[in-house]
Protein backbone atom coordinates (compact mmCIF):
# COMPACT_ATOMS: atom_id res chain seq x y z
CA UNK A 1 0.00 0.00 0.00
CA UNK A 2 3.13 2.69 0.81
CA UNK A 3 4.90 1.32 -2.40
CA UNK A 4 1.23 2.11 -4.06
CA UNK A 5 1.29 5.62 -2.61
CA UNK A 6 4.49 6.45 -2.97
CA UNK A 7 4.02 5.44 -7.23
CA UNK A 8 0.77 7.21 -7.11
CA UNK A 9 2.63 10.57 -5.99
CA UNK A 10 5.52 10.11 -8.23
CA UNK A 11 3.23 9.90 -11.24
CA UNK A 12 1.55 13.31 -9.92
CA UNK A 13 4.78 15.17 -10.25
CA UNK A 14 5.55 13.71 -13.44
CA UNK A 15 4.87 16.95 -15.99
CA UNK A 16 3.02 15.58 -19.28
CA UNK A 17 4.47 18.36 -21.36
CA UNK A 18 7.51 16.21 -21.61
CA UNK A 19 5.25 13.27 -23.63
CA UNK A 20 4.63 16.12 -26.25
CA UNK A 21 8.52 17.20 -26.21
CA UNK A 22 8.78 13.14 -26.60
CA UNK A 23 6.66 12.87 -29.67
CA UNK A 24 7.90 15.61 -30.92
CA UNK A 25 11.39 14.13 -31.09
CA UNK A 26 10.25 10.94 -32.19
CA UNK A 27 8.32 12.31 -35.05
CA UNK A 28 10.97 14.90 -36.39
CA UNK A 29 13.80 12.53 -35.44
CA UNK A 30 15.82 15.44 -34.42
CA UNK A 31 16.37 18.10 -31.07
CA UNK A 32 16.13 20.74 -33.84
CA UNK A 33 13.18 19.91 -35.47
CA UNK A 34 11.32 19.31 -32.15
CA UNK A 35 12.17 23.05 -30.96
CA UNK A 36 10.57 24.20 -34.31
CA UNK A 37 7.59 22.18 -33.87
CA UNK A 38 7.12 23.20 -30.53
CA UNK A 39 7.96 26.72 -30.92
CA UNK A 40 11.11 26.44 -28.47
CA UNK A 41 14.72 26.61 -28.09
CA UNK A 42 17.55 23.19 -29.11
CA UNK A 43 18.48 23.31 -24.93
CA UNK A 44 15.18 23.26 -23.92
CA UNK A 45 14.15 20.52 -25.80
CA UNK A 46 17.91 18.43 -24.54
CA UNK A 47 16.88 19.61 -20.91
CA UNK A 48 13.03 18.52 -21.27
CA UNK A 49 14.76 14.73 -22.69
CA UNK A 50 16.92 14.37 -20.03
CA UNK A 51 14.45 14.47 -17.43
CA UNK A 52 12.58 11.77 -19.50
CA UNK A 53 16.13 10.18 -19.59
CA UNK A 54 16.18 10.06 -15.67
CA UNK A 55 12.74 9.40 -14.92
CA UNK A 56 12.29 6.04 -17.21
CA UNK A 57 15.88 5.16 -16.93
CA UNK A 58 16.51 4.96 -20.95
CA UNK A 59 18.26 7.26 -22.97
CA UNK A 60 15.63 6.92 -25.26
CA UNK A 61 17.05 7.98 -28.12
CA UNK A 62 20.63 7.57 -30.03
CA UNK A 63 22.22 9.15 -32.54
CA UNK A 64 22.48 7.79 -35.88
CA UNK A 65 24.21 10.05 -38.03
CA UNK A 66 22.21 13.42 -38.54
CA UNK A 67 18.96 11.79 -37.05
CA UNK A 68 17.96 10.32 -33.38
CA UNK A 69 16.97 7.09 -33.44
CA UNK A 70 14.27 6.01 -30.71
CA UNK A 71 15.36 2.95 -28.77
CA UNK A 72 13.10 0.32 -27.41
CA UNK A 73 11.71 1.80 -24.65
CA UNK A 74 11.14 5.03 -26.35
CA UNK A 75 9.05 3.40 -29.12
CA UNK A 76 6.72 1.55 -27.03
CA UNK A 77 5.99 4.74 -25.05
CA UNK A 78 5.65 6.73 -27.77
CA UNK A 79 3.29 3.60 -28.78
CA UNK A 80 1.57 3.35 -25.91
CA UNK A 81 0.95 7.48 -25.27
CA UNK A 82 0.38 8.72 -28.72
CA UNK A 83 -3.52 8.13 -29.25
CA UNK A 84 -4.24 9.35 -26.50
CA UNK A 85 -1.83 12.09 -26.49
CA UNK A 86 -2.92 13.28 -29.80
CA UNK A 87 -6.46 13.27 -28.57
CA UNK A 88 -6.16 15.04 -25.86
CA UNK A 89 -4.34 17.73 -27.62
CA UNK A 90 -6.72 18.19 -30.75
CA UNK A 91 -9.62 18.10 -27.89
CA UNK A 92 -7.66 20.97 -25.92
CA UNK A 93 -6.99 22.77 -29.72
CA UNK A 94 -10.48 22.52 -30.89
CA UNK A 95 -11.57 23.99 -27.19
CA UNK A 96 -9.59 27.14 -27.61
CA UNK A 97 -9.80 27.65 -31.05
CA UNK A 98 -13.10 29.04 -33.48
CA UNK A 99 -14.45 26.36 -35.67
CA UNK A 100 -13.27 27.94 -38.13
CA UNK A 101 -9.46 28.75 -38.85
CA UNK A 102 -8.67 32.05 -40.51
CA UNK A 103 -5.79 30.39 -42.40
CA UNK A 104 -5.21 26.94 -44.75
CA UNK A 105 -1.74 26.56 -45.51
CA UNK A 106 -1.42 24.43 -49.03
CA UNK A 107 1.87 22.99 -50.76
CA UNK A 108 1.97 21.80 -53.66
CA UNK A 109 3.74 22.55 -57.40
CA UNK A 110 2.62 26.04 -59.22
CA UNK A 111 1.12 23.48 -61.75
CA UNK A 112 -1.60 22.06 -59.06
CA UNK A 113 -1.70 25.28 -57.73
CA UNK A 114 -3.86 26.33 -60.40
CA UNK A 115 -6.21 24.18 -60.81
CA UNK A 116 -6.85 23.68 -56.85
CA UNK A 117 -6.59 26.95 -55.19
CA UNK A 118 -9.51 28.14 -57.17
CA UNK A 119 -11.19 24.99 -56.23
CA UNK A 120 -10.66 25.87 -52.20
CA UNK A 121 -11.82 29.67 -52.97
CA UNK A 122 -15.06 28.45 -54.45
CA UNK A 123 -15.30 25.85 -51.02
CA UNK A 124 -14.99 29.19 -48.88
CA UNK A 125 -17.20 31.26 -51.01
CA UNK A 126 -19.92 28.04 -50.56
CA UNK A 127 -19.67 27.58 -47.43
CA UNK A 128 -19.47 31.76 -46.53
CA UNK A 129 -16.10 31.35 -45.00
CA UNK A 130 -13.53 33.73 -44.93
CA UNK A 131 -10.09 31.76 -44.85
CA UNK A 132 -6.69 33.16 -46.50
CA UNK A 133 -5.24 31.15 -48.58
CA UNK A 134 -1.90 30.53 -48.22
CA UNK A 135 0.22 28.70 -50.75
CA UNK A 136 3.66 27.19 -50.16
CA UNK A 137 5.38 26.45 -53.73
CA UNK A 138 7.21 22.80 -53.44
CA UNK A 139 10.27 21.87 -55.18
CA UNK A 140 8.68 18.56 -56.25
CA UNK A 141 11.13 16.91 -53.59
CA UNK A 142 10.03 13.94 -51.34
CA UNK A 143 11.83 15.55 -48.15
CA UNK A 144 10.21 18.79 -48.60
CA UNK A 145 6.54 17.17 -48.56
CA UNK A 146 7.44 15.34 -45.47
CA UNK A 147 8.98 17.74 -43.53
CA UNK A 148 6.04 19.94 -43.94
CA UNK A 149 3.36 17.85 -42.60
CA UNK A 150 5.62 16.02 -39.93
CA UNK A 151 6.31 19.78 -38.55
CA UNK A 152 2.63 20.53 -39.00
CA UNK A 153 3.98 23.83 -40.83
CA UNK A 154 1.16 22.93 -43.18
CA UNK A 155 -2.59 21.89 -43.74
CA UNK A 156 -2.48 19.88 -46.68
CA UNK A 157 -0.02 19.13 -49.84
CA UNK A 158 -1.04 18.31 -53.42
CA UNK A 159 0.95 15.58 -55.20
CA UNK A 160 2.31 12.24 -57.08
CA UNK A 161 3.13 10.46 -53.79
CA UNK A 162 0.27 9.88 -51.67
CA UNK A 163 3.09 7.63 -48.68
CA UNK A 164 4.61 10.51 -46.35
CA UNK A 165 4.82 8.44 -43.13
CA UNK A 166 2.25 6.91 -40.61
CA UNK A 167 1.12 10.55 -39.08
CA UNK A 168 0.01 11.20 -42.56
CA UNK A 169 -3.48 9.77 -44.18
CA UNK A 170 -4.05 10.49 -47.81
CA UNK A 171 -6.59 9.54 -51.07
CA UNK A 172 -6.63 10.11 -54.68
CA UNK A 173 -8.06 12.78 -55.88
CA UNK A 174 -8.05 12.43 -59.31
CA UNK A 175 -5.85 10.92 -62.43
CA UNK A 176 -4.08 13.00 -65.64
CA UNK A 177 -2.84 11.66 -68.92
CA UNK A 178 -0.18 12.88 -70.18
CA UNK A 179 0.36 14.26 -74.01
CA UNK A 180 4.06 15.62 -76.47
CA UNK A 181 3.79 18.86 -77.13
CA UNK A 182 6.46 21.34 -78.83
CA UNK A 183 6.80 25.11 -80.57
CA UNK A 184 3.57 25.39 -83.16
CA UNK A 185 6.02 26.69 -85.36
CA UNK A 186 8.57 23.86 -85.24
CA UNK A 187 10.78 22.99 -88.20
CA UNK A 188 10.42 19.23 -88.49
CA UNK A 189 7.42 18.44 -86.11
CA UNK A 190 3.79 19.35 -87.80
CA UNK A 191 1.05 17.15 -86.42
CA UNK A 192 2.52 13.87 -84.95
CA UNK A 193 5.30 12.16 -82.87
CA UNK A 194 6.74 9.11 -83.86
CA UNK A 195 9.09 6.40 -82.39
CA UNK A 196 11.07 7.88 -85.56
CA UNK A 197 10.88 11.11 -84.17
CA UNK A 198 12.17 10.19 -80.78
CA UNK A 199 15.78 9.43 -82.31
CA UNK A 200 15.66 13.20 -83.89
CA UNK A 201 14.77 14.93 -81.07
CA UNK A 202 15.80 17.00 -77.82
CA UNK A 203 13.56 16.56 -74.57
CA UNK A 204 13.20 18.20 -71.09
CA UNK A 205 11.25 16.45 -68.40
CA UNK A 206 9.75 17.57 -64.53
CA UNK A 207 12.61 16.43 -62.04
CA UNK A 208 11.59 15.04 -59.13
CA UNK A 209 12.41 12.57 -56.77
CA UNK A 210 8.59 11.47 -55.65
CA UNK A 211 9.06 7.92 -56.70
CA UNK A 212 5.63 7.60 -57.96
CA UNK A 213 7.29 10.43 -60.68
CA UNK A 214 10.01 8.02 -61.09
CA UNK A 215 8.29 5.14 -61.82
CA UNK A 216 6.22 7.10 -64.27
CA UNK A 217 9.49 8.49 -66.13
CA UNK A 218 10.78 4.74 -66.10
CA UNK A 219 7.45 3.79 -67.84
CA UNK A 220 8.16 6.80 -70.16
CA UNK A 221 11.59 5.38 -70.86
CA UNK A 222 10.13 2.28 -71.50
CA UNK A 223 8.18 3.33 -74.43
CA UNK A 224 10.88 5.83 -75.59
CA UNK A 225 14.89 5.81 -76.25
CA UNK A 226 16.86 5.51 -72.90
CA UNK A 227 20.00 7.33 -74.22
CA UNK A 228 17.57 10.55 -75.64
CA UNK A 229 19.39 13.95 -75.35
CA UNK A 230 17.67 16.28 -73.11
CA UNK A 231 18.11 20.33 -72.81
CA UNK A 232 16.11 21.01 -70.27
CA UNK A 233 15.55 19.58 -66.68
CA UNK A 234 13.23 21.34 -64.03
CA UNK A 235 10.67 21.50 -61.45
CA UNK A 236 8.24 23.49 -63.15
CA UNK A 237 6.10 22.67 -65.39
CA UNK A 238 5.80 26.53 -66.46
CA UNK A 239 9.35 26.77 -67.03
CA UNK A 240 9.40 23.82 -69.22
CA UNK A 241 5.92 25.66 -71.53
CA UNK A 242 8.23 28.61 -71.72
CA UNK A 243 11.07 26.89 -72.71
CA UNK A 244 9.11 24.76 -75.35
CA UNK A 245 7.90 27.80 -77.06
CA UNK A 246 11.26 29.21 -77.64
CA UNK A 247 13.22 25.87 -78.77
CA UNK A 248 13.18 23.17 -80.97
CA UNK A 249 12.44 20.99 -77.82
CA UNK A 250 10.01 18.43 -77.39
CA UNK A 251 8.29 17.88 -73.65
CA UNK A 252 5.74 15.75 -71.98
CA UNK A 253 3.54 17.02 -70.11
CA UNK A 254 -0.12 16.29 -68.41
CA UNK A 255 -3.17 17.15 -71.32
CA UNK A 256 -5.26 19.34 -68.43
CA UNK A 257 -2.06 22.17 -68.32
CA UNK A 258 -1.79 22.20 -72.23
CA UNK A 259 -5.13 22.92 -72.84
CA UNK A 260 -5.00 25.72 -70.12
CA UNK A 261 -2.05 27.26 -71.27
CA UNK A 262 -2.04 26.65 -75.14
CA UNK A 263 -3.33 30.42 -76.01
CA UNK A 264 -0.60 31.97 -73.73
CA UNK A 265 2.00 30.04 -75.40
CA UNK A 266 2.96 29.38 -78.52
CA UNK A 267 2.76 25.39 -78.40
CA UNK A 268 0.91 22.73 -79.94
CA UNK A 269 -0.32 19.31 -78.98
CA UNK A 270 1.58 16.24 -80.87
CA UNK A 271 -1.20 13.15 -81.59
CA UNK A 272 1.29 9.80 -81.21
CA UNK A 273 0.77 5.85 -80.83
CA UNK A 274 3.69 5.73 -78.40
CA UNK A 275 2.03 4.81 -75.14
CA UNK A 276 2.32 7.06 -72.14
CA UNK A 277 1.01 6.56 -68.38
CA UNK A 278 -1.54 8.12 -66.36
CA UNK A 279 -0.58 10.12 -63.40
CA UNK A 280 -2.31 9.74 -60.34
CA UNK A 281 -2.64 12.88 -58.05
CA UNK A 282 -2.71 12.86 -54.19
CA UNK A 283 -3.78 14.97 -51.42
CA UNK A 284 -2.11 14.19 -48.03
CA UNK A 285 -2.71 15.49 -44.62
CA UNK A 286 -1.64 15.22 -41.06
CA UNK A 287 -4.22 12.86 -39.42
CA UNK A 288 -4.71 15.61 -36.77
CA UNK A 289 -6.50 17.46 -39.20
CA UNK A 290 -9.46 15.36 -39.33
CA UNK A 291 -10.54 16.84 -36.22
CA UNK A 292 -11.01 19.95 -37.30
CA UNK A 293 -14.25 20.42 -38.66
CA UNK A 294 -13.33 23.15 -42.04
CA UNK A 295 -10.68 20.76 -43.08
CA UNK A 296 -13.45 17.15 -43.15
CA UNK A 297 -15.39 19.32 -45.20
CA UNK A 298 -13.15 20.48 -47.39
CA UNK A 299 -11.57 17.42 -48.03
CA UNK A 300 -14.81 15.66 -49.34
CA UNK A 301 -15.15 19.01 -51.59
CA UNK A 302 -11.82 18.45 -53.47
CA UNK A 303 -12.41 14.94 -53.72
CA UNK A 304 -15.70 15.09 -55.41
CA UNK A 305 -14.50 17.85 -58.07
CA UNK A 306 -10.88 17.15 -58.86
Amino acid sequence: MKQERMESLKIRKFDFNLLVVLDAVYTTGSVKNAATLLHTSSPSISQSLQKLKDYFGDPLFLRDGQKLRATTIATKLHLKVKDSLESLISNVEHFADDEYHNQLVIQCPIYLSIKIIPMISAFFEKEKITCEIIHRVSDNMVDSFSDSLSLRQVDMVFGVNKNLGLSTQSFLIGEEDLVFICRKNHPRLKTTFSEKDVENEMFCYVHTDELPAVMTRQRVENNLRSDRNFTLRSPSFISILSYIESSNSVAIVPRWLMQRFKDAFNIKTLDTKIPLPVIEIAMIYNKTNLNKKMNRRLFAYLNERF
